[in-house]
């Protein structure tokens, strides 16, 4: 034995070799059908996979049910996170839009509300900050243009009320012709107005009644014509153009009894007609006259006119009228009316040497003009030492009363051959 089993007949292997081919086939054939057989585990994740989509389909419907329950943005961003390829990712994306949009709007709503509650510029301007593209953006422009336009005109009303001068309300009214305090504004100048007009028309009366002359109390009126003391001042004025009257009456008058003329009084009576003193004057002049009558020696003024008219005819050639002998009468007449009103202002010596009545042919006129010139050459001499020695130039007789002799001055300048004029008779 060589250990080895003991070998069996041939037709005993041919046995065992079909029951081996046989085992072999069964097996060969099971490792075929294991091999075109799923396995177990693979049976198991393809039945899986049904279930787990299920399950996808199902927790994404409810995230969007409760995203549309909450219904916010918060919770559709939720959901969008979570289920980024769900079946409503485009639906959620429209409602987050919306929603935003929604908030956008409620939220220009609101801050719109807030402005207009506010109702300041500030709130406006803070609006359209915020909300520069929103609903209300223009109207909110336009009610910052008109609350700045206003502010500034309360800002500049209240300054002018502050200073309170017409200065600063005519700087309103200018600024803001159309403002809301216009109005006023011009009853407060008017108002300042007057009262400065009151305030001038006072100091200016009260500058005059200090002065108290009437060139004040005139320029008082020429200003204020219709001030409230022109009544006054025009009273005053009156008074004192009465007492100025009444004071150049008595100084007047004075002056008239210190000459004590009848040519002083005369005076007096034409420049105060009306004077406190008038009738007493005419009575002095009557007096003086009836006394100067007196005293003035009489003239047969007719024999010397005719006689002086005969030597000029004789003289000269010609024939004498009745015109020239009136004219010599009417100078004689004046002179002697001259020499009583004057006869006060005239020496005793003067008189007494001019006015002679035994000279040839007297002649008042004659009289009168050596009174004048005696008179005027006393008083040259009492002026000499102040005005040093002549010559004095003489005076003439006034024309007025001896017009004939001022004729025969003029012709003493002509040649002889012009003075003749036929029978004319002039006397000087």
């Amino acid at each position: 034995m060589n250990g080895y089993p003991p070998r069996k007949p041939q037709s005993a292997r041919r046995v065992a070799f079909r029951k081996w081919a046989f085992v072999g086939a069964i097996a060969g054939a099971s490792l075929i059908s294991a091999c075109s057989q799923p396995s177990d585990s693979q049976q198991t994740a393809e039945q899986q996979q049904p279930a787990d989509e299920q399950a996808r389909k199902d927790g994404d419907e409810r995230a969007w049910a409760d995203a549309e329950k909450a219904g916010t943005v918060a919770a559709y961003t939720a959901y969008l996170q979570n289920f980024g390829a769900g079946a409503h990712v485009s639906e959620a994306s429209q409602r987050i839009v919306a929603l935003n949009e929604q908030a956008r709007k409620t939220a220009d709503e609101k801050a719109w509300a807030d402005a207009e509650k506010a109702g300041t510029a500030a709130a406006y301007t803070a609006y359209i900050q915020n909300f520069g593209g929103g609903a209300h953006a223009a109207e909110a422009r336009q009610r910052v243009s008109e609350l700045s336009r206003k502010e500034a005109d309360e800002r500049a009303w209240a300054d002018a009320v502050r200073t309170g001068t017409a200065a600063a309300f005519t700087a309103y009214s200018q600024n803001f012709s159309t403002g809301a305090h216009v109005a006023e504004a011009r009853q407060r100048l008017a108002a300042l107005d007057e009262q400065a007009r009151k305030d001038a028309d006072d100091k200016t009366w009260a500058d005059a009644e200090k002065a108290g002359t009437a060139t004040a109390l005139t320029g008082y009126v020429q200003k204020f014509g219709s001030g409230a003391h022109v009544a006054e001042a025009r009273q005053r004025l009156a008074a004192l153009d009465e007492q100025a009257r009444k004071e150049a009456d008595e100084k007047a008058w004075a002056d008239a009894q210190k000459a004590g003329t009848a040519g002083a009084f005369t005076g007096y009576v034409q420049k105060f007609g009306s004077g406190a003193h008038v009738a007493e004057a005419r009575q002095r002049v009557a007096a003086l006259e009836t006394q100067g009558r007196r005293e003035v020696p009489s003239i047969d003024i007719q024999k010397t006119c005719q006689a002086a008219a005969g030597a000029m005819v004789s003289l000269m050639g010609g024939t004498t009228n009745e015109q020239d002998v009136n004219a010599c009468l009417d100078s004689e007449q004046k002179a002697r009316d001259q020499i009583v009103k004057d006869r006060a202002t005239y020496a005793s010596a003067d008189k007494k040497q001019c006015m002679r009545t035994d000279a040839y042919l007297p002649s008042y006129v004659e009289w009168l003009t050596c009174l004048e010139m005696e008179r005027d050459v006393r008083k040259m001499r009492g002026e000499d030492q102040s005005f040093g020695p002549g010559p004095y130039t003489l005076p003439k007789v006034s024309p007025t009363i001896n017009p004939a002799a001022t004729r025969q001055s003029q012709r003493g300048r002509e040649p002889a051959s012009s003075r003749r004029k036929g029978s004319r008779l002039e006397i000087y």
